[in-house]
């Protein structure tokens, strides 16, 4: 009985053992795979931190995720277009424009523990120009590419597929309708994965009315809204690119980056912004307002208000505000000044009527003869009144004013025609009081040549 009793107690003793050996081995292998995750999950954000800039990829605040915006690789001048439809509870809009770029397409992604070892990570895809359905589509495809490579770092891969395969996997070319779906925005606070079905085009097949996948958000309220995105977010590319270039001044021949230069947008024509400020300053001094237009010869194109105002200073740009808005004005049929000296304001004249009133003084003056208002009564003319009997000394002198004023508008005339030349367009008489012989007439702009006889 002993020995029977010694071998029922050492047994159990034995099997006791051996599980604990096992249990011990299996703890060490999943410690040993929570390390090689995490040092896999470190390496992989290190890795994306060195090839994106902070503008491309940002990392959590807790260390575990972090957002990826991708900006697509687009073909030159993508043309885009919109056509709202009121039934649809959307304002009506005919937009056409091309683009250089559009907003990103913005990967939040978050690592389980157990990533890559055994699970992907949980990630939401937002654009402002892609449908629901188009993301959905891409969500569809970022699962299979984990699929087929299950255990390794996946989003290095998943970056490259949106950037440079998402216009040839959606089926999108120009001219791109831009669509929003519904009104508001979708609400996707955290990565809940659901997978629809989808057709070889990248578009749903579901049933009209069932939920897309929720990872898909189009984060945009409007069209409007989504129009004022695209076009903000391609100038700004656009500036950057510029500044980030060098490019040379067609004035003093030099190589200078981007962000000392500035270009016309219309001619694209590129000079640094010492010389254009230089350019601008002499034309606001001399009033030529209307001038300040590109520096190569025989460009039409003219430099915006924002693209004065950065060059010049604050007193400079004040006086061509004033100017060009003096001369817009004056080319304006349907606007008369007040005529009080202390006033001058503009006034707007109504059809058919001679009264104008201006709008800061409240005077009433007729808009014909510039006297105060006088209704249906004929306009006053300055003429000399000659009473009868008047004295010979008053006869005398009124002849003496009108043979000087004669003699005056003879001299003028002649004046006029030996030292002036008249407008090719115009034709009024213009004056050249030094220079070249290229002459540019101060009332139309016709530019001609001085011709010496």
């Amino acid at each position: 009985p002993q020995p029977s009793f010694l071998v029922r107690v050492g047994s159990p003793v034995q099997h006791s053992g051996r599980d604990r050996s096992s249990k011990a081995k299996h703890m060490d292998t999943q410690d040993r795979e929570a390390t090689d995750d995490r040092e896999a999950q470190d390496d992989e954000l290190l890795s994306l931190a060195s090839i994106y800039s902070e503008d491309e990829f940002t990392r959590a605040e807790s260390g575990h995720g972090g957002q990826i915006r991708v900006c697509l690789e687009l073909p030159h001048k993508f043309r885009i277009f919109v056509h709202g439809d009121s039934t649809n509870t959307l304002q009506k809009y005919n937009f056409k424009d091309a683009v250089c770029f559009l907003p990103p397409v913005v990967l939040n992604f978050e690592f389980p523990p157990d990533y890559p070892s055994t699970s992907a990570p949980a990630f939401t895809l937002r654009c402002k120009w892609l449908a629901p359905e188009q993301l959905t589509a891409l969500c569809k495809q970022l699962d299979n590419l984990w699929d087929q490579n299950h255990g390794s770092v996946i989003l290095f891969t998943w970056v490259q597929f949106l950037k440079e395969e998402t216009l040839a996997y959606l089926h999108i070319v120009p001219p791109y309708e831009l669509r929003v779906r519904g009104q508001g925005k979708q609400d996707c606070n955290s990565p809940i994965p659901r997978k629809v079905e989808l057709d070889s085009c990248g578009e749903s097949i579901a049933a009209e009315g069932e939920a897309l996948d929720e990872r898909a958000v189009q984060d945009v309220e409007s069209l409007s809204i989504l129009i004022r995105d695209i076009l903000d977010f391609d100038e700004a590319q656009q500036r950057k690119c510029f500044n980030s270039k060098r490019h040379m001044c067609n004035i003093c021949f030099s190589e200078k980056l981007g962000s000392e230069c500035m270009h016309f947008k219309e001619c694209q024509h590129v000079y640094c912004s010492a010389c254009l400020k230089d350019y601008f300053e002499i034309q606001i001094k001399e009033g030529q307002v209307h001038y300040l237009n590109c520096p190569e010869p025989e460009c039409t194109s003219v430099a915006t208000p924002a693209q004065v105002k950065e060059l010049v200073d604050e007193q400079l740009f004040s006086r061509y505000d004033r100017l060009l808005l003096q001369s817009i004005l004056d080319s304006m049929a349907d606007v008369v000044y007040c005529p009080r000296l202390s006033c001058q304001m503009p006034v707007m004249q109504e059809p058919g009527c001679t009264m104008g009133i201006c709008s800061s003084c409240r005077y009433p003056f007729c808009t014909l003869c510039k006297r105060t208002y006088h209704g249906i009564a004929p306009c006053k003319t300055e003429e000399p009144v000659v009473k009868k009997n008047t004295s010979d000394i008053v006869i005398t002198k009124l002849h003496r004013i009108k043979k000087k004023q004669a003699w005056e508008e003879r001299q003028s005339a002649t004046y006029i025609q030996e030292e002036t030349q008249q407008c090719p367009t115009c034709g009024i008489p213009i004056q050249k009081d030094g220079g070249c012989n290229l002459v540019y007439c101060s009332l139309c702009g016709q530019a001609f040549t001085w011709i010496i006889f």
